[in-house]
C-alpha cells in the first residue's frame, strides 16, 4: 500500500476544488415548507407498496397484455413518444411534474446519457414560471437514440442457434468478490479488546462441457501475496483516516479492485487458454466512478484509481483477444426499461394504472415482463429479451451533465492543472469504456428475480445483437441457478429475495464465500503471529 500521506498535502490538493454553487442551485429540487407540511411518508409508502402489489397481480392479464404489444413496437419511436409526453405532462401538470421531472433525468440522462442541450427540466423557482422543459431538441434526441438502441422491437423473440460459436462448444468462466469482516483478539495484560479488519477476496471457476456434461474448474489462490493482500486487507487504520462515507466507498472500491485483478490474471491472461465468454458477477463498470473521488489524496482515491486502472487491464486484454466479457447485474436501481413500459401500460392498455407515482426498478419491472409461460420453452432453446441500450462510462461517471462531450479535453485539462495524480487512465477509460446492457427471460413465473446483462462492446466481436445470441446461446450450458445469498435491505427473518443467474456464476459466488472463509482465517493467524513476535520483543 503506498505510504501514508501528509494531511496537510492532502488538504492542499482536495481544498483546490471549488463548488459550483450556482449550478447545483439551478439543478436542484427545492421544498417549501408548504411541500414538507403536506408531505404524508405513511401515505407514500402504502402507495408503494400497494404499487407493487398491484404490479405483480397484473403479470397474468395487463402486463401479458403489454408484453404481447410490445414484440412489434419500434423502441426508438416509443422512447421518444414517452420522453415527449412526459414533457408535456411536467409543463402541464404541477402536481405530477416534480416525480415527472425525476424520471425524465433518470431515463434520458442517468440512463442513456443524454445531455443538457438536449433536454433539461427547469422547475419554477429556477426561472420564475411554471415547471420548463427547455431544451427539449427532438431532432438530437430521436438521432441519440437512434444511437444507443439495438434491436427491432422494445421485446424481441430470440432462439438458440447451435451454428453461432461455429461448432465449438464455447468454455465459459465466471468470478465474484466476497467481502468478510473479522477481528482478532488483543492478548494485552488490561486492555483485553479485539481489533477489526476486513477481507475482500475473489475467486472463479471455468465450464467445460465434454460429452454433454458440465465439469466446473475452480480458479483461485488460496495464499494470496504481500502484493495483493495491500488491495485485499482492509486494516483498522483505514476507518482512522477517512471520514465514514469515504470508508464505505472505499470497501466497496477494494472489492472492484480484488475482482478486476482476478479477472485479468485468472480469466484474461493471454499465456493460457481463455474463456470465450465470461459471465463475471455484477456489472462491469467500478462502483467509485467520479472524477473528483479519482484525484482524492486519500485511500479512497487510490482505490478508485486503482479500480479504473485494473478495469482498463481486463478490457483491453478481452478485446485483444476477442473475449465477450459480460457482467451479470443483481443489485439494479436504473428505471430506463420500466419507465417506459409504466408509461405504455398507462397511455394505451390501462388508463387506470398510474405511471410516475412509484416506478420499479429494471429489474423488478422486467422480471414481470418477461416471465412468460407461453414464450419461455422448457429448454430454453427460446425466450424473449429487451432491446439492448448502449451506456459508456461517461454517463456512469456523471460526464453528460458537467462537460462537453465533444471537447473533454478542456474538462480534463482544467482537472490536471488542479491535481498532481495523473488521469490519463481516467480519460482512457472513457474513451474505451462502452457497454450494452439488456434483460433475457429465465423462468415462466415471476417468483425469481433476473439480472441485467452488461457486456463490453467492441467491433472486433462483431454486432451486439451477435454477441446477445451468444450469450443467451451460453445458458445452454451454464443453466439458470437460484441464488439465495445476495439478498438486499432484508431483516434476516423475512424470505430471501431469490434471484435466478448462470450456473458458472453461482459457482464463481460459492468458490469466493467458501474461499475468503479460508483466507480470513489464515489472516487471523498471520496477524497473531506477528503480534506474538511483536511482544516477544518487549520482553
Amino acid at each position: 500500500m503506498p505510504r501514508r500521506r501528509n494531511p496537510q498535502q492532502e488538504s492542499q490538493n482536495t481544498e483546490q476544488l471549488s463548488l459550483d454553487f450556482g449550478s447545483i442551485i439551478k439543478s436542484a429540487t427545492v421544498f417549501s415548507r408548504e411541500d414538507l407540511a403536506s408531505y404524508d411518508p405513511v401515505t407514500r409508502t402504502i402507495d408503494i407498496m400497494s404499487r407493487i402489489v398491484d404490479s405483480e397481480r397484473a403479470w397474468n392479464t395487463t402486463i401479458e397484455l403489454a408484453r404481447n404489444q410490445l414484440l412489434e413496437k419500434d423502441p426508438r419511436e416509443l422512447y421518444l413518444e414517452f420522453l415527449t409526453d412526459l414533457k408535456g405532462t411536467i409543463e402541464q401538470d404541477s402536481t405530477k411534474a416534480p416525480r415527472l421531472s425525476r424520471l425524465l433525468e433518470q431515463v434520458a440522462i442517468r440512463g442513456f446519457g443524454m445531455t443538457y442541450e438536449q433536454i433539461r427540466v427547469h422547475n419554477p423557482r429556477q426561472r420564475g414560471t411554471g415547471w420548463r422543459v427547455d431544451p427539449f431538441n427532438k431532432e438530437s434526441i430521436s438521432a441519440h437514440l437512434e444511437k444507443h438502441i439495438v434491436g427491432k422491437y422494445f421485446l424481441n423473440l430470440i432462439s438458440a442457434d447451435d451454428s453461432i460459436w461455429n461448432g465449438v462448444v464455447p468454455l465459459i468462466g465466471s468470478s465474484d468478490v466476497s467481502q468478510h469482516r473479522s477481528a482478532v483478539p488483543i492478548p494485552a495484560p488490561f486492555f483485553r479488546r479485539r481489533v477489526p479488519f476486513v477481507l475482500n477476496n475473489s475467486a472463479g471457476t471455468l465450464l467445460k462441457v465434454e460429452q454433454g456434461k458440465p465439469e466446473y474448474e475452480a480458479l483461485f489462490d488460496p495464499r494470496p501475496d504481500d502484493e495483493l493482500l495491500q488491495w485485499m486487507l482492509i486494516d483498522p487504520s483505514y476507518q482512522e483516516e477517512l471520514e465514514p462515507e469515504h470508508y464505505q466507498r472505499c470497501l466497496a472500491s477494494a472489492m472492484d479492485v480484488g475482482q478486476y485483478k482476478f479477472d485479468h490474471r485468472y480469466l484474461l491472461k493471454p499465456d493460457s487458454k481463455p474463456p470465450n465468454i465470461i459471465l463475471r458477477d455484477g456489472s462491469l463498470f467500478p462502483q467509485d466512478a467520479y472524477l473528483d473521488n479519482f484525484i482524492l489524496a486519500n485511500r479512497r482515491g487510490e482505490f478508485t484509481r486503482e479500480a479504473i486502472r485494473e478495469l482498463i487491464n481486463c478490457l483491453t486484454s478481452a478485446r485483444d483477444a476477442g473475449i465477450i466479457y459480460c457482467g451479470v447485474a443483481k443489485s439494479v436501481q436504473l428505471k430506463v426499461y420500466s419507465a417506459l413500459v409504466d408509461w405504455y401500460i398507462s397511455k394505451y392498455i390501462d388508463k387506470r394504472w398510474v405511471a410516475g407515482n412509484y416506478t420499479l426498478n429494471d429489474g423488478q419491472a422486467m422480471t414481470l415482463l418477461l416471465s412468460s409461460p407461453s414464450v419461455i420453452s422448457d429448454n430454453l432453446r427460446e425466450t424473449i429479451c429487451t432491446c439492448m441500450i448502449r451506456r459508456s462510462f461517461t454517463t456512469r461517471a456523471n460526464l453528460n451533465t458537467k462537460a462537453d462531450l465533444n471537447d473533454l479535453n478542456s474538462y480534463f485539462s482544467h482537472y490536471e492543472n488542479l491535481s498532481s495524480f495523473n488521469i490519463q487512465p481516467f480519460r482512457q477509460l472513457c474513451d474505451l469504456g462502452h457497454l450494452y446492457m439488456f434483460f433475457m427471460g429465465h423462468c415462466k413465473s415471476p417468483e425469481l428475480l433476473l439480472p441485467r446483462y452488461d457486456f463490453f462492446y467492441h467491433d472486433s466481436l462483431g454486432s451486439p445483437e451477435l454477441i446477445m445470441k451468444k450469450i443467451f446461446y451460453s445458458l445452454q450450458y451454464s443453466t439458470p441457478d437460484i441464488d439465495e445469498d445476495h439478498s438486499f435491505m432484508i431483516d434476516k427473518k423475512d424470505e430471501p429475495v431469490m434471484f435466478l443467474i448462470p450456473s458458472v456464476t453461482l459457482q464463481a459466488h460459492n468458490f469466493s464465500k467458501n474461499l475468503g472463509e479460508f483466507i480470513t482465517e489464515q489472516t487471523e493467524d498471520r496477524i497473531m503471529a506477528r503480534y506474538i513476535s511483536y511482544l516477544s520483543q518487549l520482553t
